[in-house]
């Protein structure tokens, strides 16, 4: 699924688009028409299968789902790759013109009476609590030291670590949070499991150097595409969703990710 770079990440495909509307236009003697340009904040780091952006180029499902969105919508997406905890601020500060991906429920205190459209839900995600096998299903009150990716908030252990049950402990990419886990300086990993396995995969040469425990905290939810200003651009993605449904199933089986079980990431 990887793509070669493209000129600060405006997808070839629209620009195709345009570039036959514009080749009609001058056939016919009408009006060239000016491409609608959007631009979509997206995350630095690599989140594969989801997506990356940690080279400057946007890739992986999320580029291809938007890329083809965007060819058959005739309009262009400029990828404009950010770090997590800038992403959302971007965002309502008229930076981007929209964010992906993006969940109401991340930092709900950031987003307390703006109004931000989302879509619908685009694909499943899991995150959980990953550990050495040894220690897996021992009793929540046994881990005290939590880590994660920096810009992630744990938000299924946060009454732990409001109270101070248990601390966090950032790091700058998996590679320092697996190795802080597997060294015993953390007890735990909160990440996103379908990406804990996959970074596993890659950096150590198999899936399972860390487990998802299912008797800790974890979180469920749905990656979907915000605005603030460009609610119609929703509705017609909302609709091609629903009408090209076939064609996102199939996105998401070449990203290996599930479209219906939501337990995939963590059995798979």
């Amino acid at each position: 699924m990887t793509r070669g770079a493209r000129a600060n990440g405006a997808t070839g495909r629209g620009d195709r688009v345009l570039g036959l509307l514009v080749l009609l236009a001058l056939i016919t003697g009408a009006p060239v028409p000016a491409a609608e340009h959007y631009v979509v904040g997206v995350e630095n780091i690599d989140y594969r299968p989801y997506q990356a952006g940690h080279t400057g180029v946007f890739e992986g499902f999320g580029r291809e789902l938007l890329d083809a969105f965007a060819a058959e919508a005739g309009i262009v997406f400029e990828y404009r790759p950010l770090p997590p905890p800038r992403l959302l601020a971007s965002l309502l500060q008229d930076r981007v013109d929209f964010k992906y991906p993006d969940d109401p429920g991340w930092t709900p205190e950031a987003r307390a009476g703006r109004v931000i459209h989302y879509s619908r839900p685009i694909v499943a995600y899991l995150d959980g609590t990953l550990v050495r096998p040894e220690r897996l299903e021992q009793p929540a009150s046994m881990l005290r030291v939590l880590g994660t990716v920096v810009g992630f908030t744990p938000l299924a252990w946060r009454a732990a670590l409001d109270s101070g049950a248990v601390s966090l402990r950032e790091n700058a990419d998996f590679s320092a949070l697996f190795q802080q886990v597997l060294s015993e300086r953390v007890d735990g990993a909160y990440a996103n499991v379908a990406v804990a396995r996959d970074q596993s995969r890659r950096l150590l040469g198999h899936p399972d150097a860390l487990v998802f425990d299912r008797r800790l905290p974890s979180a469920r939810g749905d990656y979907r595409l915000s605005t603030r200003h460009h609610p119609a651009v929703i509705e017609r993605f909302d609709r091609w969703l629903v009408e090209r449904a076939d064609r996102v199933s199939e996105l998401r089986g070449s990203a290996g990710l599930s479209e219906t079980d939501r337990s995939r990431d963590a059995v798979d």
